[in-house]
């Protein structure tokens, strides 16, 4: 065919554009990656760009939490949503409730992605009933991270995966040491953290419960005899035991329990795969040697855990829903979570992917976390739209058991007429 001809040749020019990159398809990636995470997405969309050559993408990071989450709706809401964007598996109610993203569970086998291949527990932190709203891009369980070299120096052996709740006490209490001589204990064998992502599944695993069946209240089950002794032991800890540095879990900013954790004066600590990046440099020091282990459960009851997980989710009114939802794909298939595992951020979440990791890493680690999976349960934050709200105000309870010294059935009391009139209010 002849090219266009008898126009102006600045006019020409603008009109071979169209062969330039200048008018390829451009498809926006947002997620809040962190700078090293946000190596690892650009690296991964630019092979997906490679492939086709009419196609850029652009991978836009911004902070996590319910400002990413209004942001998303706002551009949603004005017609200008990106082209795929992470789902953090809390903010799974809220875009399922508002209908605004697509069911990706009966597209995903058209563009290659095998759900069979993704550990149920994983899937159920991005679902809704049966619709998909993210296809999953990686997750991680709750475990304890101990201090192998401190376990060694008090003849302490290193815990099982079936440990109980008596056992991992006596564990704390033979780790917690006066170190100097000075009368006061200066390594502790816990830490216990205000922080509800890093309690919840304790509280489970003890037989408690925040939230009822179907997540509409809280009385009956917060304050329920289950629950008030789960906090007692959990709070006892610090209270009775004495086993947890007292102060320093409560109040305190963020990194205050690695930072004990790596000095040698705590023993175990609450721990996602998230912060294996964080531990990696104190161990290739030499400063650590680590170990992980489930979650120790009431004896009579069987382990259980928490999962997180996020996955690229597709608006319905993406301009280019086909590219869109090929581009999610690409981000989630085994190759880029292979990527993502070699940077040591996430478990993949394809289990193959996630298998091969483990059977390559000689410390252990990577199979430790994949052990937690069949005990691993949605949080309530993928359920439940007013989590966030929940949430916030759950760390008081800690603070006034531990704190102020209060009783914990009328705290627990108080705190679920107060979930509940959160739950209650309109939206």
């Amino acid at each position: 065919m002849k090219s266009i001809c008898r126009l102006p040749s600045a006019v020409y020019l603008l009109v071979a554009a169209c062969t330039s990159a200048d008018a390829r398809t451009t498809l926006t990636v947002t997620n809040w990656a962190s700078f090293r995470e946000q190596q690892l997405e650009e690296a991964v969309a630019r092979r997906f760009a490679e492939g086709r050559p009419a196609v850029r993408v652009v991978v836009e990071a911004a902070t996590n939490g319910p400002e990413y989450r209004d942001m998303v709706f706002t551009s949603i809401a004005a017609g200008t949503p990106p082209d795929v964007f992470l789902l953090d598996n809390i903010d799974v109610p809220a875009f399922a409730d508002a209908g605004v993203v697509l069911d990706l569970a009966p597209l995903a086998a058209r563009v290659g992605v095998d759900l069979a291949d993704v550990a149920p527990q994983v899937l159920a932190t991005l679902r809704r009933g049966d619709t998909l709203l993210a296809l999953p891009k990686g997750w991680t369980p709750m475990l304890i991270a101990y201090n192998k070299d401190l376990f060694d120096r008090a003849g302490v052996p290193y815990p099982r995966d079936d440990w109980t709740w008596e056992e991992f006490r006596r564990t704390a209490r033979a780790l917690t040491r006066d170190t100097d001589g000075d009368g006061a204990a200066d390594q502790w064998g816990f830490w216990l953290d205000r922080r509800v992502f890093l309690w919840i599944a304790s509280l489970w695993s003890l037989g408690g419960d925040v939230l009822c069946e179907g997540g509409r209240s809280a009385s009956g089950c917060l304050d329920a005899p289950g629950s008030v002794q789960a906090f007692r032991d959990l709070t006892g800890l610090a209270t009775r035991d004495a086993v947890t540095p007292r102060y320093y879990g409560l109040r305190r900013s963020l990194g205050d329990q690695l930072r004990n954790f790596y000095s040698g004066r705590v023993a175990m600590v609450p721990a996602g795969h998230f912060w294996l990046p964080s531990f990696r440099p104190h161990v290739e020091a030499g400063r650590l040697r680590l170990g992980f282990v489930m979650l120790p459960h009431r004896a009579g009851t069987a382990p259980v855990t928490v999962i997180y997980a996020s996955g690229y989710a597709v608006a319905r009114n993406v301009r280019h829903k086909r590219l869109s939802v090929e581009l999610a794909a690409f981000l989630t298939d085994s190759a880029a979570q292979a990527a993502r595992a070699a940077g040591g951020l996430e478990i993949p979440a394809s289990r193959r992917a996630a298998e091969a990791v483990a059977r390559a890493d000689t410390t252990g680690w990577e199979a430790a976390f994949l052990r937690a999976a069949p005990a691993g349960r949605a949080p309530w934050g993928a359920r439940v739209a007013r989590w966030r709200e929940v949430e916030a105000v759950l760390p008081d309870v800690m603070d006034r058991i531990i704190l102020n010294g209060e009783d914990a059935g009328t705290v627990l009391r108080e705190t679920a007429r107060q979930v509940d009139a959160i739950l209650a209010a309109p939206r």
